[in-house]
């Protein structure tokens, strides 16, 4: 069962993977003389909305905005699950490792499946229309990566305070006999 707390690590855990994704787009599309970096933002609502809402970055402040909006949320979403992964697992051995895999998962999850449901849309990401396939990899290796970090700095240790260590930690509740 997920607490709030674990559920808190997870919702921060995720935002701070997904501004390091960001960050890795965000700066390559910088970077790039043929991309801003505003696309990847940008692609993700054109994703949801429609074509016609990539394109010059002075012409889209609205699906900048929402693209922003939903990668966050889909990132506090995917830290959550995360955690809970790692619940369930009883808090592995590896979990920087383990959110590196998490997040090569999820963008083959993305690219192979969930993508391609909205053609034809998906090529924004499927191409180079936003960034190269490089590129998208090495911005969920670097959630992943983060996503584990944050539980190992933050999760591993508070959520295992919060939990009972050993059976005899969880006291039975008294009951008094009527005398």
């Amino acid at each position: 069962m997920m607490t709030k707390r674990a559920m808190l690590v997870g919702a921060v855990g995720g935002m701070a993977a997904g501004m390091m994704m960001a960050a890795v787009e965000m700066i390559y599309g910088w970077a790039s003389s043929a991309h801003t970096a505003w696309d990847a933002p940008m692609g993700i609502w054109a994703y949801i909305g429609g074509l016609d809402h990539f394109g010059h970055p002075a012409n889209h402040i609205g699906p900048i905005v929402l693209g922003i909006g939903g990668h966050m949320m889909n990132s506090m979403i995917i830290g959550i699950v995360f955690v809970a992964v790692m619940r369930m697992l009883r808090n592995p051995p590896g979990a920087l490792m383990l959110g590196t895999a998490y997040g090569v998962g999820l963008w083959a999850l993305m690219r192979y499946v969930l993508l391609p449901l909205n053609t034809p849309n998906d090529r924004l990401f499927t191409t180079s229309a936003i960034s190269p396939q490089w590129v998208w990899w090495a911005a969920h290796l670097a959630l992943g990566m983060t996503a584990g970090l944050v539980y190992l700095l933050l999760g591993r240790r508070q959520l295992a305070e919060a939990a009972p260590r050993r059976l005899h930690d969880v006291r039975e509740p008294r009951v008094h006999k009527a005398a």
